[in-house]
């Protein structure tokens, strides 16, 4: 991680100086590395310090600093704080990366002896790649999120809570296993790439392995472990039964083997394209399309027409936008919409 362009890219834009192209590489670099926002909160910090206090004052906060981190630091200049303080984000940015090279930042400015819940949010329309404090990529599906500790890299477990669909190419570590846990399932791996979706309110919790290995517990059958292979996939749909009158809940569990979708010259493995921004779907009805599109696109999709609701489809959209997906879809079964602001009405 390149913390010294960080570091000056936030004193930039705190100060009010930093160009959109800049804007831009902050955000790329904050969504990259998420634990950046500790250097983030310091820095605004150090900004409010600077903000507040007379000259006089910050010649002796920083005579402070320079004293308590004499042997780590080795400070040599004999310039007075009050130099820099005649442009404030030159010497924020330079104080700040001092401490970065010496390695203390975070020994001094976070609170290194407990680890800190972080939690990643990919909203409707959005995707993001993470990088974890182990070294594990992350693919975060839209509407969906992930939460893991600050150090999980120094932990006896790598663990993160899921909530949507993410894909995992996990760092290899035979001395700390890596769990992805969901309200439904929990999923345990050494190193492996593989895809877990369980969105909120949805019947169905799918993971899909590409390659190693994974053991996976149905949470209220403990006793009961499931190995995946690779190309196989793992599924678990809720369905509710009517007996005698009474309404029942049962789970069908099942595993099977990843069949790819031909379209055209191209085959695609749809539990996964999304990695790829591709939505590809097979034989699927509109009803089921709907939360798809609905988080894809980040619209509201309501159908008034009954009928429509078993239309099958089978498709994959690359570039389109949703003007362009509902008119492609009405080519294969007829049908009307009308857009008003974030909503598609289908009739």
């Amino acid at each position: 991680m390149d913390e010294k362009r960080i570091v000056e890219l936030l004193t930039r834009k705190i100060a009010g100086e930093a160009t959109p192209e800049e804007l831009g590489e902050l955000s790329y670099l904050l969504t990259k590395y998420p634990d950046s926002v500790y250097y983030e909160a310091l820095l605004e910090q150090v900004w409010d310090m600077g903000s507040e206090e007379e000259d006089s004052n910050l010649q002796e906060v920083f005579n402070h600093h320079r004293k308590k981190f004499r042997d780590e630091l080795n400070f040599e200049t004999k310039r007075s704080i009050t130099g820099f303080m005649k442009k404030p984000a030159v010497f924020i940015s330079a104080f700040v990366t001092l401490l970065i090279s010496a390695g203390f930042l975070f020994n001094y400015y976070t609170p290194s002896a407990q680890a800190e819940t972080i939690q990643i949010i990919a909203g409707r329309g959005i995707r993001k790649e993470i990088k974890l404090p182990d070294g594990t990529f992350v693919r975060l599906n839209s509407d969906s999120e992930i939460s893991y500790s600050s150090k999980m890299g120094a932990e006896a477990t790598r663990r993160v809570e899921l909530k949507g669909e993410a894909f995992f190419n996990v760092v290899h570590d035979k001395k700390h296993p890596f769990i992805v846990s969901t309200p439904k399932v929990s999923v345990k791996v050494l190193g492996t790439e593989f895809n877990v979706k369980e969105y909120p309110g949805e019947k169905a919790s799918e993971t899909t392995l590409l390659k190693g290995s994974v053991e996976l517990t149905v949470n209220d059958r403990s006793d009961q472990k499931f190995l995946l292979k690779p190309s196989e996939k793992f599924a678990l749909v809720e369905k509710e039964m009517t007996v005698n009158g009474d309404n029942d809940k049962s789970s069908v569990l099942s595993i099977e083997n990843i069949l790819p979708v031909k379209l055209g010259d191209h085959e695609y493995i749809s539990e996964v394209t999304w990695v790829e921004n591709k939505l590809v779907f097979q034989n699927e009805s509109f009803e089921e399309l709907i939360p798809k599109l609905e988080r894809w696109y980040n619209v509201k999709i309501s159908l008034e027409d009954p009928a429509i609701r078993s239309y099958r489809y089978t498709g994959v959209f690359i570039d389109e936008n949703i003007m362009q997906a509902m008119e492609a879809m009405q080519l294969i079964k007829p049908f009307n919409f009308k857009r008003t602001e974030n909503e598609i009405k289908i009739y």
